[in-house]
């Protein structure tokens, strides 16, 4: 009960993360979207002192060119948001959601744990709806049976 707790929780700050910035940095725009003029080279080395990391801590780039931006996430969860075209720091910001989606997966329990809790869990929520529409659909039934014994025992 307590796993599936968890995920309901987790599972529901993870579907605001885009509404709290605390949850997650709100996104930026470039001055040029559409603009790629800056190589991924410059774009993490701009990212590094803003996050005071080095180039081994990145975990991932997210490139938006719509926006006319990237992210550099590292690993310490601090994502730094570079205008694509000029390469300056546009935000930077701690991504909680990141540590909310560990927690809601399992996987900061480690590989075994994630898929133990999560698969276990949503056999229990499957199990859980499964008798759920019985218990609600067993006292309609009852009744139809009743309504039919009833009407045979009725003389038309």
């Amino acid at each position: 009960m307590l796993t599936i707790f968890v995920i309901a929780v987790t599972g529901s700050l993870l579907a605001l993360k885009k509404d709290f910035a605390t949850l997650q940095p709100p996104t930026q725009s470039g001055s040029r979207p559409g603009d790629l003029r800056q190589p991924l080279a410059d774009i993490v080395a701009a990212a590094l002192p803003a996050a005071k990391a080095t180039a081994a801590d990145v975990e991932r780039i997210d490139v938006r060119p719509g926006d006319g931006i990237a992210k550099v996430v590292f690993d310490s969860r601090t994502e730094v948001q570079v205008d694509l075209a000029s390469a300056k720091v546009l935000h930077v910001g701690y991504r909680t959601s990141d540590l909310i989606e560990t927690i809601h997966d399992f996987s900061f329990l480690g590989g075994g744990a994630k898929y133990i809790l999560s698969f276990g869990s949503g056999l229990a929520l499957l199990g859980m709806a499964g008798t759920g529409v019985y218990l609600f659909v067993l006292p309609m039934l009852a009744r139809r049976k009743k309504r039919r014994a009833v009407a045979l025992k009725t003389p038309s």
